[in-house]
């Protein structure tokens, strides 16, 4: 009979869930869930994906003690937002041994930096280049929806033996063809999300002010994306390849916006982001006030994808040399609605960075860059 492979799914939010139902489902694994909240979960869980097709699972433990979880598991699993990802490394470091893998659903949030530093260079990490899918739970802790399949998934991996086996697991588990990276720095500098959420905050909000408030909550995509988000996102776009062929990875494996989308220019973008059906119903997450709404500053548009998507590239663009004035003006613009100071004069403030983001200082950069 086949050796189950014990794996400790970290988190609960759209990821974790849909995992859980996805890798459960199958008889070669063995499924725990590290979670604030293990109260509200059940072990009979299910995923259920837009065409009715249901991934049922019968989850082992279910813990928010990582004691509990963490120490027969193979793989560690996370399924975090990046600034939940370093108390998360700290809460499960005394319990990885040597042998296990720990991974990320997502490596461009910072995650790879991020577990380099709390565990250790010499940590066996791997980390999607893009999330494996795209859904929501449905009922916390029961079951989750799964909106979408990737085509295919790409997997970087740091210090593990035998990538392509690794790879071959989740390609099992999530009936997606899973491709090896030749380098970490192919799933932690990102073009996808630490770009695409920004950028279309920065044009649906280039107006703000404190006191501004909007008459309804636009759409993310839908017929509501336009030639200016596209132009924006492609910029930012191609500063960030600038900043990769700098650096000692293969700018095929991350294609340009353009490419991977199949578009041969800003209005094929802009009609691609207007068709795609998961993101239709998706709007901008917003305050309802008196006589409408207000940008809404805590959502992970700017808590995730502004200090751990685009300081990230900020920090590798400073380290390599490399201008960048498309991303800072995101940046500008989005350091004031959050009240930060993330950069001044193009620069970023090195003083507040050590402070809120150490893995992105420059000591922990440079350190890290010795051995790339």
């Amino acid at each position: 009979m086949e050796k189950k492979i014990n794996i400790c799914i970290c988190g609960g939010g759209s990821q974790g869930h849909i995992s859980a139902g996805v890798i459960g489902s199958h008889n070669n694994a063995s499924v725990n869930i590290l979670t604030r909240r293990p109260a509200l979960w059940t072990r009979d869980f299910k995923t259920v994906d837009l065409d009715g097709k249901e991934y049922h699972a019968s989850l082992y433990k279910i813990s928010d003690n990582p004691a509990e979880v963490i120490p027969d598991a193979d793989i560690v699993f996370i399924c975090l937002p990046g600034y939940a990802i370093r108390e998360e490394l700290e809460k499960i470091k005394p319990y990885v041994s040597d042998n296990t893998i720990v991974g990320c659903a997502f490596g461009g949030s910072g995650f790879f930096l991020q577990l380099f530093d709390i565990l250790g260079s010499n940590t066996k990490g791997f980390a999607f280049q893009r999330v494996p899918f795209t859904g929501r739970p449905k009922e916390y802790g029961h079951s989750a929806t799964l909106k979408g399949y990737k085509p295919y998934l790409k997997i970087a991996t740091r210090n593990v033996e035998d990538p392509r086996r690794l790879a071959d697991i989740f390609q099992n588990w999530y009936s997606t063809p899973v491709y090896t990276l030749g380098h970490w720095l192919e799933a932690t500098l990102s073009n996808s999300n630490p770009l695409l959420h920004p950028c279309r905050m920065r044009v649906m909000f280039k107006d703000w002010t404190p006191e501004k408030v909007y008459p309804q909550v636009p759409y993310m995509y839908n017929t509501d994306w336009d030639d200016e988000s596209s132009q924006c996102w492609v910029d930012c776009d191609s500063e960030l390849r600038h900043i990769m062929a700098k650096l000692p990875m293969n700018l095929d494996e991350v294609p340009s916006i353009l490419e991977y989308y199949g578009c041969a220019d800003i209005k094929a973008l802009t009609n691609k982001m207007q068709s795609i059906v998961p993101f239709k119903t998706v709007q901008a997450h917003m305050n309802e006030t008196h006589g409408g709404f207000k940008v809404d500053a805590s959502v992970r548009y700017f808590t995730e994808d502004i200090p751990y998507g685009l300081l990230l590239i900020k920090a590798f663009a400073e380290l390599t040399e490399t201008p960048t004035p498309a991303i800072d003006d995101v940046i500008n613009w989005a350091q004031n609605i959050m009240g930060k100071r993330y950069i001044h004069n193009g620069r970023l403030v090195e003083e507040i960075i050590t402070i809120e983001l150490p893995f992105l200082s420059k000591d922990n950069l440079r350190k890290l860059c010795q051995n790339l």
